[in-house]
């Protein structure tokens, strides 16, 4: 798909139109006065200083403070009142069904004791 004499030709003369018509437009009479972009040199700006700091438009939202406003209805719609996170346990002592070796561990844990299987043997393959 090669572009023959001809074709150039039409379009030199298309683009050619289009830079007298946006010419004519501009109110500027300097043609020789083109702008580059400035570039800012290698290591001289500091990204800190240059960063915007955005403001945080969450704080002023209604969203911040409904978690205050939800005691009430959380303690209208609870079951059962909070229990703590670090309860005691009695530990259980099971032995492993691959290498007999035997764990006190968490009763949480186990399923079955006949079917307990250490951390180590769970991780291998086999």
């Amino acid at each position: 798909m090669a572009l023959d004499k001809d074709d150039i030709k039409q379009l030199i003369a298309i683009l050619q139109k289009g830079l007298i018509d946006s010419d004519s437009s501009d109110d500027t009479d300097n043609e020789d006065e083109i702008e580059e972009p400035v570039k800012p040199k290698r290591g001289s700006v500091n990204k800190k200083q240059t960063k915007k700091k955005n403001k945080n438009l969450f704080e002023q939202m209604a969203e911040n403070r409904m978690h205050k406003d939800d005691v009430l209805i959380d303690q209208k719609l609870r079951k059962v009142p909070p229990t703590e996170r670090a309860r005691d346990f009695k530990p259980l002592v099971v032995r492993c069904r691959v290498c007999g070796r035997e764990e006190k561990i968490n009763p949480m844990l186990v399923e079955s004791i006949e079917r307990y299987k250490c951390n180590k043997c769970s991780t291998s393959a086999g």
